[in-house]
């Protein structure tokens, strides 16, 4: 396989001897301009590795028309959910031009993955480094295009942020099943208390680890004047600034507390050196990382697609 993939950023880091397996385990595929690769509601069968061509991700919006999401290009990878999430394809991916490339066999990946390899494991960073990048770039465009539903706003409170906390945090983790580790985990983070609309974040504030809900909800949404647009709402079980941790840019959105909530903090020097101390969490770490990044992205295409159908049916009623 040639360099354009081997000097991919998005596959930064591979040393050479994980990047041969990793071509050791895929197998070529190639397809004709105009032909789909998969569609929308596909069973997620691989992740493909683009080496020639060109491709385009669309997806279906409210009326039952399409929106160019983005463009793959050589040295890129499309098709990552199907190795994050067991869910169904959520666009579809047409050839532009004659392509060819890579695809590697989601059953096969979890499996080497399941067995600590190395490059499984590199993989895993990589993908959900890329969907976290594309979750912002669909941020970018939501704060961008100024357009919203004004049922998604909600009114902004100042208040003081997370304050430590007292309790046992294996107990509170020992019920969400969704954390991976929980209890384990427990032992090594922080307990932090914070009030109904608290800012927990800012955008553009650089992050140290990750917050999981414990109790309560906490919201993400893009600042409207004296308001805040509702795009995630995390519950509990569900990790808070996992888009900035995955891609280490920082908080894409502000990040306010729903309701009275009760958080577990992870600093960033903690998860790493529990991936290095405890490989055997590392599958179960991708899945629960992996999962909900997926299931963010999926929220922040929906919140974009409904803005842009409201967009159209507002001008339709003008023209009209």
């Amino acid at each position: 396989m040639g360099e354009v993939l081997r000097n991919s950023p998005q596959l930064a880091g591979f040393e050479s001897d994980e990047w041969q397996a990793l071509v050791g385990h895929a197998a070529p595929f190639a397809l004709p301009a105009g032909a789909t690769l998969f569609r929308q509601g596909d069973a997620p069968d691989a992740l493909y590795l683009v080496e020639r061509g060109s491709l385009e991700i669309a997806t279906r919006l409210p009326g039952d028309e399409n929106a160019i999401l983005s463009a793959i290009r050589p040295g890129e990878m499309v098709g990552e959910f199907a190795l994050l999430d067991e869910g169904p394809r959520s666009a579809r991916v047409r050839a532009v031009e004659d392509s060819s490339g890579l695809a590697l066999p989601r059953a096969r990946f979890l499996a080497l993955l399941a067995d600590g390899s190395p490059w499984a494991i590199r993989l895993g960073h990589a993908l959900r480094r890329l969907v976290a990048s594309r979750t912002r770039a669909t941020l970018g465009r939501i704060v961008a295009e100024g357009l919203f539903d004004p049922g998604a706003l909600r009114q902004l409170h100042a208040g003081p942020g997370p304050a430590r906390a007292k309790g046992d945090p294996a107990a509170l983790c020992a019920g969400i099943s969704k954390i991976f580790g929980a209890t384990a985990v427990s032992d090594h983070g922080q307990l932090c208390a914070t009030a109904a609309g608290a800012i927990i974040a800012s955008p553009g504030t650089v992050q140290d680890g990750l917050h999981i809900v414990l109790r309560g909800a906490v919201r993400a949404g893009v600042v409207r004047g004296a308001m805040q647009e509702q795009v995630f709402v995390f519950g509990p079980g569900c990790f808070v600034g996992l888009t900035g941790h995955s891609d280490g840019q920082g908080q894409p959105l502000l990040v306010t507390a729903a309701e009275d909530s009760l958080l577990l903090h992870l600093p960033a020097r903690t998860l790493e050196r529990l991936e290095r101390e405890r490989p055997a969490w590392l599958p179960a770490l991708h899945t629960a990382m992996g999962r909900q990044l997926v299931q963010d992205q999926r929220k922040a295409n929906r919140h974009l697609g409904r803005s842009l159908a409201l967009s159209r049916f507002n001008h339709a009623g003008e023209a009209a």
